[in-house]
């Protein structure tokens, strides 16, 4: 059975044959029972994401009601990857120029421990390796790596609407760690010098040095789900081509790159429209959200790294998310993780965008 709509199709078992049918025949509609306009097809999607009135947040709500007030609110208003602006522009340039800088040292992460080899083990370690091996790109000290693993997943666990008072309370928090741990590391001894240039060429472009911290720790938080993802797809599909625990590095990097390529993580994005836009042929209206569906852009251009997103919100590390995930791979697989048995038994967790699974749960907890 084919999924029902293009959110149903994150957690299906194969949505690809429904992608690829999706852009070919329906490259933007309207989707009354999810009250999205939906864009499937490489070219609507780039149409829509160069358009100035398509915003990554909604212009009501530029961060989610329930972290304001707050640390966690205010870490989150200063995402780059959440505003859209000449300032947050040039801020990515930043960013990007050191992220390519920086991962040009040898940068080796202290992995989560990988024991006991289990499904809810690895479950933990999906989400915790993409933090830890960012953290290890910034230059952080090892010994707080799984403290800010820790710190991302409550952040994380604040955002959703739902989320109980308890849970934000604990995403403050976090943040607030976070923003301290990160503005000490872009000041302190231990700075290596790509982030050293990083904090002066900021300051020239008179970027605070909180936004910038705030921003490192961005580099973190939008790290984890879609790498969790990435590692995920790609154990899987180590686990169906039985491949061996001593895994050259060249093996991992090209399983990971077979998965960028045809069971990509990322599989939305959204964009809320702050003014008309008039998109092939076809007229939306301001307030209307764009449910962007890279994935089955993916399918038409397989190559093109449509999971690291596009144009001014293209993601600036989607190399150094490749190397990492190949890097947690290999090591997951050398402590012995029995891959075939996962792949054998597994489900998505029930994401709106991101296609990580879940090897850890009951069955008639299932989705």
């Amino acid at each position: 059975m084919q999924p029902a709509h293009p959110l149903d199709a994150v957690t299906h078992p194969d949505p690809y044959p429904y992608y690829a049918a999706l852009a070919s025949a329906r490259p933007l509609y309207r989707d009354a029972a999810l009250d999205l306009w939906v864009a499937s097809h490489p070219d609507t999607i780039t149409a829509v994401l160069r358009h100035p009135a398509a915003r990554v947040r909604p212009a009501a709500e530029p961060v989610p009601r329930g972290l304001c007030p707050g640390p966690a609110g205010e870490l989150f208003g200063r995402f780059v990857r959440m505003n859209d602006g000449a300032l947050h522009a040039r801020l990515k340039d930043l960013l990007a120029a050191f992220i390519r800088e920086q991962g040009l040292q040898p940068s080796p992460p202290a992995w989560p421990r990988a024991a006991p080899l289990d499904a809810a083990c690895v479950d933990r370690y999906l989400a915790a390796a993409p933090v830890h091996a960012q953290a290890a790109l910034l230059g952080l000290p090892s010994a707080v790596h799984a403290d800010c693993a820790a710190d991302i997943s409550a952040f994380l666990s604040a955002l959703p609407a739902a989320a109980g008072a308890d849970r934000v309370a604990a995403g403050h928090a976090a943040a607030e760690r976070l923003q301290g741990r990160l503005e000490s590391h872009l000041a302190g001894p231990r700075a290596s010098p790509a982030l050293r240039r990083l904090g002066s060429d900021a300051e020239q472009a008179g970027i605070a040095p909180a936004l910038l911290a705030a921003n490192l720790a961005g580099l973190l938080f939008q790290s984890c789900e879609a790498g969790a993802g990435l590692l995920g797809n790609a154990l899987i599909l180590a686990g169906r081509r039985g491949v061996p625990a001593a895994l050259t590095p060249e093996g991992a990097q090209a399983l990971i790159d077979d998965v960028v390529r045809h069971d990509p993580p990322l599989h939305n994005t959204r964009r809320f429209l702050a003014g008309p836009i008039d998109i092939g042929g076809q007229r939306i209206e301001a307030g209307q959200t764009v449910l962007l569906v890279l994935a089955a852009a993916a399918v038409i251009q397989p190559d093109a790294g449509w999971t690291f997103g596009a144009q001014r919100h293209a993601c600036p590390g989607g190399d150094a998310a490749r190397r990492h995930a190949a890097g947690a791979l290999a090591h997951l697989l050398r402590a012995g993780v029995d891959a075939a048995a996962l792949a054998a038994r597994f489900r998505f967790r029930p994401l709106p965008n991101a296609r990580v699974p879940q090897f850890d749960f009951s069955e008639d907890n299932t989705p």
